[in-house]
């Protein structure tokens, strides 16, 4: 594996040569040298590009951080972009060792980088959906209705689109608080009414208790692939992935398509999620013009919309995937991480979602001295809400046992003047339940957004 000038390498700087002057091409040599490489010294790589010129296969590395590009030998194996090869220098040369098998980190990388610029967001998409239950399917072309006008919605695909609007819990606003109660698995979204929003200062009213949330969470979709490996889910679409997935299949059929179709549709993506699109808490959509949410959709549109949305939960779940596999990577402690979108309804039909991460830490026991010593595990969850009222909210939350901080931002001026006016009872709830409250504040503004870097912990690899 040559550089493209193949000449040695000097143990002073080589000048640049009279070719590149002031052409702003690095110097491949010079470029070799920069990586502080000693003679016989292996190094890990990563293909970033493959080139062809003037018929000699070239590729550009990733070594170190650096660019380099390198002529490729004629018995290398198959190289793709993002494969990793152990080099060694060897005078102004770098040999090929091999190529390495693909890491678990790797692995998810680079299926989340192909689903990352179809993302759609779930509150948008599923405000767009459910208002074909009123506004009808936008007409085919060539029928005999006019352009534009709409046509009752096929009963499969209704039952379809209902199924999902029962998946979602209801807010009301017949009384203050956020609490929110799941619709009767049995009802339809025409005859379920709206479920009571009760207060959370209200002992004993119903609302969304733990076993509620849990079952959020569980129906969320982000759980469906361990739920099918473990063989606990009903026959019925009982979570939002699968009660998508057969939304698209009832419109694909009405199409008179195969679900091997699906494929064809291009997904319809979020513009804040083409920009930003593992950036936790995820930038909140934009605000649908009234015209355009009433406009009837056609079955093509929801398709695209559908394919949109299902990536967005698959990102949702290799991202958390990948932030639990790299936590626990050379040694270090592992972290578990869920990466989640809860969506409810919100009174007058759209779709909210509330963006939650929680991260728990379980050291690992430690023999010491002949007995097992376990480790304090820690518990960290990050909410973040976008309210009519209140506005944007987010919510830090960390409990080591009996050890509870908590930190609250809102955007809103009134928002966080009410926060802090409601801090000092619930200091006096959280005791009466036996925590220890260490740090309790309310700022306002948001929190620093955390986005995770595929391409800096792809490279990020030891020889």
């Amino acid at each position: 594996m040559k550089l493209p000038d193949g000449n040695p390498i000097n143990t002073q700087p080589p000048k640049p040569p009279a070719g590149n002057a002031g052409t702003g091409q690095p110097d491949p040599l010079r470029q070799l040298q920069s990586l502080q490489l000693e003679n016989r010294q292996a190094v890990v790589a990563r293909v970033a590009e493959l080139l062809s010129q003037r018929g000699m296969d070239q590729a550009i590395l990733e070594v170190r951080g650096q660019k380099l590009t390198v002529n490729l030998p004629g018995d290398r194996p198959e190289l793709k972009v993002g494969d990793l090869l152990r080099l060694m220098r060897e005078g102004s040369s770098l040999t090929l060792l091999d190529k390495l098998p693909a890491t678990a980190e790797t692995r998810l990388g680079q299926a989340l980088i192909r689903h990352l610029p179809w993302q759609q967001h779930l509150d948008s998409g599923l405000s767009q959906l459910l208002a074909t239950l009123s506004a009808g399917l936008r007409a085919a072309p060539g029928t005999s209705t006019q352009p534009g006008a709409s046509q009752p919605v096929p009963t499969t695909v209704r039952e379809a689109l209902q199924a999902i609007a029962r998946l979602l819990p209801r807010a009301s606003t017949e009384t203050t608080g956020l609490t929110f109660r799941p619709l009767p698995a049995t009802s339809s979204i025409s005859q379920a009414p709206l479920a009571p929003l009760t207060s959370l200062a209200s002992p004993g009213t119903p609302g969304l208790d733990a076993e509620g949330v849990k079952q959020w969470l569980i129906n969320s979709g982000v759980m469906t692939e361990a739920r099918l490996a473990r063989g606990t889910l009903d026959a019925a679409p009982t979570d939002l992935k699968l009660a998508l997935g057969r939304l698209a299949l009832t419109l694909l059929q009405h199409q008179n398509l195969g679900s091997d179709q699906f494929t064809r549709f291009t997904p319809l993506p979020s513009h804040e999620l083409v920009t930003s699109p593992l950036q936790f808490p995820a930038p909140t959509t934009t605000t649908l013009a009234t015209g355009d949410s009433r406009e009837p959709a056609s079955p093509g549109q929801m398709l695209r919309l559908l394919a949109g949305m299902l990536n967005r939960i698959t990102v949702n779940q290799l991202h958390s995937q990948l932030l639990t596999t790299r936590s626990g990577a050379e040694g270090a402690p592992q972290i578990n991480t869920l990466v989640t979108d809860l969506p409810w309804m919100a009174p007058g039909g759209e779709v909210k979602t509330a963006q939650l991460r929680i991260d728990y830490n379980q050291p690992e026991q430690q023999e010491k001295q002949g007995s097992r010593r376990a480790g304090v595990a820690e518990w960290r969850l990050n909410l973040a809400m976008d309210l009519d009222e209140a506005g944007k909210v987010f919510f830090d939350i960390a409990l080591r046992q009996q050890a509870l901080s908590a930190r609250v931002w809102a955007e809103r001026q009134a928002t966080a003047r009410q926060v802090n006016q409601e801090l000092g009872d619930l200091r006096t709830r959280l005791t009466d339940l036996g925590l220890e409250v260490t740090e309790l504040e309310c700022r306002r503004g948001q929190p620093p957004a955390a986005a995770t870097r595929l391409e800096h912990r792809l490279l990020d690899t030891r020889a």
